[in-house]
């Protein structure tokens, strides 16, 4: 899967803002293309255990990109964040 590819195709039709959703291997995938320019996170007042993972799988990104705080709500104590590209 090429994301960069992918993203300048739909832009061609007209869709301009992408909304995806998935896992860590997507996320990983679109950092690594540099096509991520807004980040939504949820953290869930809750701990569990087990062999965890990054939250972006894949291969290491050479330079980490920055991103800036835009939003955030609290609601029953769950966090809700939206972070952007300066």
């Amino acid at each position: 899967a090429d994301p960069e590819r992918a993203v300048r195709a739909l832009a061609g039709l007209g869709h301009t803002r992408l909304l995806t959703e998935g896992g860590p291997r997507l996320l990983g995938q679109l950092v690594a293309a540099g096509v991520l320019d807004e980040l939504c996170l949820t953290v869930a007042p809750m701990l569990t255990a087990g062999d965890a993972q990054r939250i972006a799988g894949g291969p290491a990104v050479t330079i980490p990109r920055r991103f800036a705080l835009k939003s955030m709500l609290e609601e029953d104590g769950f966090l809700f964040t939206r972070y952007a590209r300066p």
